[in-house]
């Protein structure tokens, strides 16, 4: 639970830290910070888990008073990890839960999102759970668009780009969730010559937007450099 321990803790300080400390430490200021302090807010930060089942990993998340809302397939880490480490996705069974928290902001919020690669599934092999553990490749910290709109999201990608060195790895629809419209994803990871603590970083916006994100330009030889030099997690309170 030592992980899931501290991304709590993370989740708990994300909510009230400023917003240039979680973006771009090198540069505090320009359009990056700016823009996500006036557009973005705090949604959660997630980790990977591997329990021995699904029903063993949610009970222990309710053994330690998490009251973990239920848990339903997450394609997109499915995705992501049959892709790193050469699985099928038919045998690789992700789920995705999320934590409420009484947030230092006043609110009861479920920033914790959990993914659980239990070890029964079929796809599952040790040389992952330890990868997977001292790299974090699945940590993120989370902000949702207020009020999204493509010219905002093209700035946004820019800036975050130009100023905070996150690259714009892709992203997703998911029409069952954020409304009638649903809700739009964009993914970052923090390009390897810009190191800092928070590596991965996503933007979700209600509505369908894979017009805009279909424009947006693409980075993926930098992307996969920065998920080549991804070192091991440094372990700190914030």
């Amino acid at each position: 639970m030592r992980r899931l321990d501290e991304t709590i803790r993370e989740a708990r300080f994300a909510s009230e830290a400023p917003v240039s400390s979680l973006l771009s430490p090198v540069t505090p200021h320009g359009t990056a910070v700016s823009l996500a302090e006036r557009d973005c807010l705090f949604d959660h930060c997630a980790v990977l888990l591997f329990p021995t089942t699904l029903e063993a990993g949610l009970h222990e998340l309710e053994r330690a008073g998490l009251a973990p809302l239920p848990a339903v397939p997450s394609t997109v880490v499915r995705g992501r990890l049959s892709a790193r480490h050469g699985l099928d996705p038919v045998r690789c069974e992700v789920h995705i839960t999320r934590l409420r928290l009484d947030l230092p902001d006043g609110r009861r919020h479920p920033a914790v999102e959990v993914f659980l690669f239990p070890r029964d599934s079929h796809a599952f092999d040790a040389r992952i759970e330890e990868s997977e553990a001292a790299h974090g490749f699945e940590n993120h910290t989370a902000f949702v668009v207020r009020r999204p709109t493509g010219p905002l999201l093209r700035r946004l990608v820019t800036a975050w780009h130009t100023e905070a060195g996150l690259l714009w790895e892709g992203g997703g629809h998911n029409p069952r969730e954020g409304g009638p419209d649903g809700s739009t994803v964009l993914y970052f990871v923090r390009d390897a010559a810009r190191p800092a603590h928070r590596r991965r970083f996503e933007l979700h916006c209600s509505g369908d937007l894979r017009a805009v994100t279909a424009a947006l330009p693409r980075q993926d030889d930098a992307v996969r450099r920065a998920y080549a030099a991804w070192p091991a997690v440094t372990r700190t309170t914030a």
